[in-house]
């Protein structure tokens, strides 16, 4: 277990930081450890998101999960659904500029 964790890390590590990491005293060679996700930037956000009133929905279930925000007498909801492929929303309340992240 202990092996696992220190590979995962150093996986992670590795994704993170690249070249600027010290993997010199490393069990693991350099060049067997790759990355495990897309590259920075590589889950676009949402910008300007569209909105439609709850009873208009028809792609979620009841119980579906959503991230709820109330902001200057304005509420959103933000579903997990959506949220699971773009892990960011830059939106507006009014004139409030906010990010949603997940």
């Amino acid at each position: 277990m202990r092996k696992s964790l220190l590979f995962l890390l150093l996986l992670i590590t590795a994704w993170t930081w690249a070249d600027d990491f010290d993997l010199t005293k490393s069990s693991i060679p350099k060049d067997k450890i790759v990355g495990g996700g897309p590259p920075k930037d590589g889950i676009p956000s949402l910008t300007d998101p569209k909105f439609i009133p709850a009873s208009q929905v028809n792609f979620l279930k009841d119980d579906d999960r959503v991230i709820g925000l109330l902001l200057n007498g304005v509420a959103k909801a933000y579903p997990h659904k959506i949220l699971t492929w773009h892990e960011a929303v830059n939106d507006t309340f009014s004139d409030t500029a906010v990010a949603v992240t997940y």
